[in-house]
């Protein structure tokens, strides 16, 4: 298998397991955090939530630029050793019981915003960890799980360690993966290229900066099948987060008459979805990587048009770890065409041109949810998501066919 291969090579093994355990980390700061400002503020604690999303978005572009313009390796230690120091202070804080409202928001104003700076970083590196395009799709595969694995395992891990430590500790664990990572990253190595050695200069200030971002653009709209997939991807997370993080909470409530306990099965059963279709997105060879990302579209949205209808619970799990088979389908794919087609300098920024799309949507379609379902049923919300969904899949599958073969592809070598 390619997670297999990939796993082999201990600089790649000991770089997941470290991401895979700042992932778990990020879980427990982010329950701490909500848990802590709810007592703390009430329903002001959504201002902690919109602070991170807000910095992230604010400052996403930027942060592909430098991760662009800076030595990739020094980016992502001296990023983690930040993040260490910002929630080993949260620590102290609580622990001696003078932790405020004001600085919980700060932190998730630093720690967002440094997650702009870090994730490009990392994506722009992939390709010379790798040396090869299988190997790299497998490693995409791995680290797009990490995130999966954390919400799938963490509420258990988090309810498990709450009956040995206080909330407050929580802070401490976070700050230890974040240390752990930087030293999974230091202990790469410098023989790994960090840094495109061949850019040319650029400019300084704003004026630089807004070169370097119009560049990217430029270059995305360039690649046709990209430039479609990154934008729909957009639209996509609209529709997905109202419908799943807003729309499925609503449909347990109203519709299946259940519990929290019956949410979290189906929020399982679409990580397990997720993992499942990580395993084999990153082992398999992608012949006809620019349908497999449309395809994926439609999946999600068939899961959800059956999720929308389902009077059962057994039935409503299994829409949703069907749906969730398409995500990886789309992200994987989508991810190696960017580190294999384009120059490795222009990384950075088309993942932070990617990822700020993707934010966009899904704030617009949290934002849209509200109105929406106070107008119309849950059900029909729902089922208008998934219509959103497949139509962005069809339209990408009659741009290019079902059976477009890409120039580049993915089985071949950089």
């Amino acid at each position: 298998m390619g997670f297999l291969m990939a796993l082999r090579r201990p600089s790649i093994a000991w770089l997941w397991v470290s991401q895979v355990l700042s992932s778990m980390g990020d879980y427990l700061y982010n329950l701490a955090v909500i848990w802590i400002a709810v007592r703390a503020a009430g329903s002001s604690a959504g201002i902690v939530a919109a602070a991170s999303a807000s910095s992230q978005l604010i400052f996403g572009l930027l942060g592909g630029v430098y991760a662009d313009r800076w030595d990739r390796r020094t980016v992502m230690v001296v990023v983690d050793i930040i993040r260490a120091g910002t929630v080993g202070v949260l620590t102290i804080l609580a622990l001696s019981g003078a932790i405020q409202f004001w600085e919980l928001v700060a932190a998730a104003i630093v720690i967002g915003s440094l997650g702009s700076l870090f994730d490009p970083a990392l994506q722009a590196s992939l390709p010379a960890l790798a040396g090869d395009v299988p190997t790299l799709q497998a490693t995409n595969g791995l680290m797009d799980v990490t995130a999966r694995l954390a919400r799938a395992l963490g509420p258990s891990m988090a309810g498990l360690l709450v009956l040995f430590m206080p909330l407050s500790q929580f802070f401490t664990l976070d700050a230890v993966s974040y240390v752990i990572s930087a030293l999974a990253i230091l202990s790469l190595g410098r023989h790994v290229v960090w840094k495109d050695k061949d850019r040319l200069p650029v400019d300084a200030g704003i004026k630089g900066i807004w070169s370097d971002i119009r560049g990217a653009i430029t270059l995305v709209g360039q690649h046709r099948p990209l430039s479609w997939a990154i934008s729909l991807n957009g639209v996509m997370n609209l529709a997905w987060s109202a419908s799943f993080v807003i729309g499925v909470p609503l449909l347990v409530n109203q519709v299946l008459k259940s519990n929290v306990g019956a949410l979290g099965l189906i929020i399982g059963a679409y990580g397990i979805g997720n993992v499942v279709s990580n395993l084999v997105m990153g082992s398999i060879c992608i012949r006809r990587p620019i349908p497999i990302i449309f395809v994926g579209k439609i999946i999600v949205g068939l899961g959800f048009l059956v999720l929308a209808w389902a009077n059962s619970l057994p039935l409503a799990i299994l829409a949703s770890a069907f749906a969730a088979i398409g995500g990886p389908m789309g992200d994987i794919t989508m991810l190696t065409i960017m580190q294999t087609e384009l120059p490795v300098g222009q990384l950075g920024k088309v993942y932070s041109l990617r990822m700020v799309l993707a934010n966009v949507g899904a704030s617009l379609g949290l934002l849209g949810a509200v109105p929406m379902f106070a107008h119309i049923s849950v059900m029909a919300g729902i089922s208008a998501c998934a219509v959103i969904m497949i139509v962005l899949g069809m339209a990408g599958l009659l741009r290019f066919g079902l059976f477009y073969q890409h120039p580049h592809p993915l089985e071949s070598g950089t």
